[in-house]
């Protein structure tokens, strides 16, 4: 087990992120990251640590009719499952990170070094892909969604510097399509990756970024 001490001085450890590291990570960010687990799946949230707020349901009268508790304090979560042997895949669904939840609540700085390209979403795909390699998982999946709009190409883009390659399209009307938009929900570019490659490069991502923002 790895020791993180919670000087910002100290150097991270070498090699794959561990669970201490993140949530060291993730407490200097100002965030507290969770994991939820039913069965083969999986639910990562990230929240601000500064917790809850409540709000107040009114009718177009501006009438309170309730008041009931959000957690406005979640500011990203990841979801997906873990299909173990004989299949060994790391099946990554959703990524949903709320800008404007970030962009009330934070700092100018906080802000810049959690909507960054290797912000926040690297700090819950580390999580996911840690979870995965501890299950025996040798690769990652992912649909990269396909909206019809221009950011459809920017997209496959970015996952490709992060390290996932392209497989194949779905929606073209090949014979996967039918299978692969059950699964997926959607149409788009069917990407892979190889978990402990992606690990690793994350977790050096990850350990550059944060001392860079600290350094600043």
């Amino acid at each position: 087990m790895v020791t993180v001490s919670s000087s910002s001085s100290e150097s991270f450890s070498s090699g794959y992120v561990t669970k201490e590291e993140l949530d060291e990570i993730a407490r200097r960010k100002g965030l507290q990251v969770s994991t939820e687990t039913v069965g083969p799946f999986f639910k990562i949230t990230a929240r601000r640590r500064s917790g809850a707020k409540r709000i107040e349901v009114v009718n177009a009268d501006g009438e309170v009719l309730e008041k009931e508790s959000e957690d406005m304090s979640v500011i990203a979560t990841h979801d997906g499952f873990i299909a173990p042997f004989p299949f060994r895949i790391l099946h990554l669904d959703t990524m949903r990170v709320y800008n404007s939840r970030i962009n009330s609540q934070c700092t100018e700085e906080e802000r810049k070094m959690l909507k960054s390209t290797f912000g926040v979403s690297i700090l819950l795909g580390c999580e996911s892909l840690r979870l995965g390699r501890d299950a025996g998982c040798t690769k990652a999946e992912l649909l990269s969604i396909d909206d019809g709009n221009e950011y459809a190409p920017k997209l496959v883009k970015y996952y490709e510097r992060l390290g996932f390659k392209i497989v194949r399209k779905v929606g073209d009307g090949l014979n996967t399509d039918l299978t692969d938009m059950l699964v997926w929900g959607g149409k788009g570019t069917r990407m892979n990756g190889d978990v402990n490659e992606l690990l690793e490069k994350w977790s050096n991502v990850l350990r550059k970024t944060t001392k860079r923002n600290e350094e600043k």
